[in-house]
């Protein structure tokens, strides 16, 4: 076996480098302390999980440091959140798969930190100290055994560690296992180095050889979670340092691994860190977990951390740069604004028949952080637990979405359908969109037990649909009381989706036959949504030209797979059994089309929005002195995409494209004695329809008539009126005074000759018969006009 052995020399470069010139530090460049490739797994000696001494998980290194950023324990049960659900789903799933009894516990220790993922062929398990690998039929083929079982004859400082915090993820695109835990063989005296243990399987087979890395750490990374991504092994940590005997948080750590050279069994493989600060807010940060089909090379790996005091999902782009490692960058990107919560529980979650309560890790994003490229959006999903009032622990979930314009809450939803308490969640999305969630439930009546909901991707946003199952009852409470701590649980589930059967998802968590301290066991369970029947109606095209028609499908899945169809609409008047109708309506209209399976129905609905022909109107026919140098025009249109005026004369307009506008005669109109000024209205381009109208303008010679001096002024008080308002005329040129009220399509409601004297001239004029709306007032007298906009009320 090929062995590199770079302790020490990686263990100062990593002193060497200087952090925090701002938030972010500088790329920390570390190579792989040690490397070597094992004898296939099933070969080598099993170490039998018995009792270890992990303590330290509930002594010096907390839950909960609450770094900056985060909300105090404070009671938020009087938030109101909009976007609760308090109902069940009722889509009935496929009846559980597989439901096999996973690692127990034969530590000793707690929390189990249960994790596992699906590959092709196996599920692999691992808890805290152990692991254990299965058929996907829930056989057992390798293990229960201790972690470091893997590192059999790897030798170093690490040797004997069985620290824990371990991951195992399945890399779909390479068909490889890669597995983590760290090493602390320094906890007890200076507390560094630490090291990062990750193997990466040389086949599919996870029983067989493993190529073996340890990366070196000065702070301890606690919380590691592992991601797979096209050009690294993406990682997040929290950091812990240890100073005077105890260890402080440091911050969050995000570091990328050489993933093309562990797969290749490089011993050169490196790896690339970058670390915030404490009084950064970000804390329990996850790197995005590819599922399925990468994103384009150099698409940066997103990490992302909640963010209960702003309400916010707070984006960071790791982008790794092998050929020259010092341009990598890790840079804050998008940050969304989601419905508001709080994470805090200062109750925290009861248990059955115990005063003992449970570790909520309220507000945390819980691991993983599932992407999925789609052929016109990218996808992640999120949950975290949140206080949804009354003592009551909710799940909140999210589907962020990127369609080439930047990553947004494409829908976010609160599941919390009964006062029980669910939390220590996971979630996963499959190949055609729908998603899994899992989580722990829990309250003073109900001993700990593992459940599961989920929705299809047809279903209406927001909505987990799918009716709540369960995996397995508990019938005891974990009585580990750690006061004035909450007794820790989890600190993590896992839901995955199989890469080989789209609608089925396994999940990992943990329950209690009995009350104890300690004595945790854990679940494995497949289900599918295969069987649920799905409806997905479409109209193309959805937005339609009157007088054209579109042509309506519905998709269905799951259910039977023999399907029939009935179309209806609002309103009414259309139907069809076809599955692919072709509709031709006049007014934006409804469809919506019922599929029964022979066992069950269901429902979806398409609008067709009917874009109707435009109409247009240039305005009355009107009077004008041949010296006056220009008119206004008010024209109106209706349901129009753009307008033009044009003319018959030799006159021009302020404006050509717009409803109003300025006409300046020419001398041809002048001495034709008027002109036709037509108004046209044009539909959206691919409706190609138009409508006009014309106003015919007389040009009077007003001989003898000399243009006023100065025009005149008028004031329409109030506007906007309701029963009547005043007109007040100020500096008229002669007594008599024309007014004219025109509504906005250019018809004359109002036509009253005024007179008045010592030129004023003030008038009430009632409106109380006239619609609501927009009215146009002139006023002309002698060669003047004028005309104010009047909102009646």
């Amino acid at each position: 076996m090929k062995k590199i052995f770079s302790l020490l020399s990686g263990f100062v470069l990593v002193m060497n480098f200087v952090t925090a010139q701002s938030d972010v530090s500088k790329p920390i460049v570390v190579k792989a302390a040690y490397f070597d490739i094992s004898p296939p797994l099933r070969d080598m000696v099993q170490m039998d999980p018995g009792r270890v001494d992990n303590t330290w998980k509930d002594g010096i290194v907390k839950n909960n440091p609450t770094p900056k950023g985060l909300i105090p324990e404070t009671d938020n049960s009087n938030t109101v959140i909009p976007n609760l659900q308090t109902w069940f789903g009722s889509g009935f799933a496929d009846t559980t798969i597989q439901n096999f009894e996973g690692v127990g516990n034969s530590t000793g220790g707690a929390p189990p930190d249960t994790d596992g993922d699906v590959g092709l062929n196996h599920y692999f398990q691992v808890v805290n100290m152990s692991y254990a690998i299965y058929n996907k039929s829930g056989v057992k083929i390798l293990g229960p055994s201790q972690n470091k079982s893997i590192w059999n004859g790897f030798p170093g400082p690490w040797q004997n560690s069985n620290d824990g915090d371990a991951i195992v993820i399945y890399d779909e695109a390479a068909d490889r296992w890669i597995f983590s835990q760290f090493a602390l063989p320094n906890y007890y005296g200076s507390g560094t180095p630490n090291y990062e243990m990750i193997a990466v399987s040389q086949t599919s087979d996870p029983t067989g050889s493993w190529y073996r890395y340890a990366f070196t750490f000065v702070d301890m990374p606690d919380y590691p979670k592992i991601s797979v991504w096209e050009d690294a092994y993406y990682m997040s940590s929290n950091r812990f340092h240890k100073s005077g005997g105890s260890y402080n948080y440091q911050g969050i750590g995000a570091i990328a691994l050489n993933r093309a050279k562990m797969l290749a069994g490089d011993p050169g493989a490196e790896m690339v860190m970058f670390t915030l600060p404490s009084s950064n807010s970000a804390w329990r940060i996850l790197p995005a977990d590819c599922d399925g089909e990468f994103p384009p090379a150099g698409t940066p790996n997103y990490f992302v951390y909640s963010n209960d005091s702003q309400n916010k999902l707070v984006f960071y782009e790791f982008h790794v740069d092998w050929a020259n490692t010092s341009n990598s960058t890790f840079i804050p990107g998008a940050s969304l604004t989601v419905t508001p919560f709080s994470g805090s529980f200062p109750n925290h979650i009861p248990q059955k028949g115990t005063s003992v309560k449970l570790d909520d890790f309220g507000g945390s994003l819980m691991f993983r952080l599932p992407f999925r490229k789609f052929s016109d959006h990218w996808s992640m999903v999120a949950a975290s637990t949140i206080n949804v009032g009354n003592g009551v622990a909710g799940q909140r979930w999210y589907e962020l979405r990127n369609s080439g314009a930047g990553w947004s809450v494409y829908q976010e939803g609160t599941y919390a359908p009964d006062d029980n308490c669910r939390w220590m969640s996971s979630i996963a999305m499959d190949a055609t969109g729908n998603i899994a969630l899992g989580y722990s439930i829990s309250s003073s009546t109900m001993y700990p037990s593992i459940r599961y909901t989920g929705r299809l991707t047809c279903d209406p946003l927001g909505e987990m649909s799918i009716v709540e199952s369960g995996i397995f009852n508990g019938t005891g409470s974990q009585i580990w009381n750690m006061s004035p701590d909450p007794s820790r649980w989890g600190d993590y589930s896992a839901m995955a989706s199989d890469p080989s059967e789209p609608a089925k998802f396994w999940y990992t968590n943990e329950y209690y036959t009995t009350p104890s301290q300690s004595n945790w066991k854990t679940r494995i369970g497949s289900f599918s949504f295969a069987g649920v029947l799905c409806v997905e109606a479409t109209a193309d095209p959805s937005d339609l030209c009157i007088g054209s028609s579109t042509q309506l499908g519905v998709t269905a899945s799951g259910g039977s797979g023999s399907y029939s169809y009935q179309w209806t609409s609002v309103p009414a008047g259309f139907t069809s059994s076809s599955q692919n109708p072709t509709a031709a309506p006049t007014v934006t209209t409804k469809f919506a089309c019922t599929v029964n399976d022979g066992s069950t129905s269901r429902t979806d609905t398409v609008q067709v929005t009917v874009i109707p022909h435009p109409t247009a109107n240039a305005g009355p026919d009107d009077t004008y002195c041949a010296y006056v140098p220009s008119f206004l025009l008010f024209g109106t249109a209706h349901d129009y995409f753009s307008v033009g005026w044009t003319t018959s004369g030799d006159g021009y307009y302020s404006s050509d494209s717009t409803l109003i506008t300025r006409y300046f005669p020419g001398s041809n109109d002048k001495i034709n004695g008027g002109v036709d000024l037509t108004l046209t209205a044009y539909a959206v381009p691919e409706c190609n329809d138009s409508a006009s109208n014309s106003t015919h303008i007389t040009i009077d010679p007003c001989t003898g008539i000399e243009p006023a001096s100065a025009a005149f002024t008028m004031v329409l008080k109030p506007n906007p009126a309701q029963n009547e308002f005043s007109l007040s005329v100020t500096g008229l040129s002669n007594n008599e005074v024309h007014c004219v009220i025109t509504d906005m399509q250019g018809k004359v409601v109002y036509r009253e000759m005024l007179t008045g004297s010592a030129n004023v001239l003030i008038r009430v004029i009632p409106v109380s018969t006239l619609p609501k709306g927009i009215y146009m007032v002139r006023v002309l007298s002698g060669t003047q006009t004028k005309s104010e906009k009047l909102v009646i009320q």
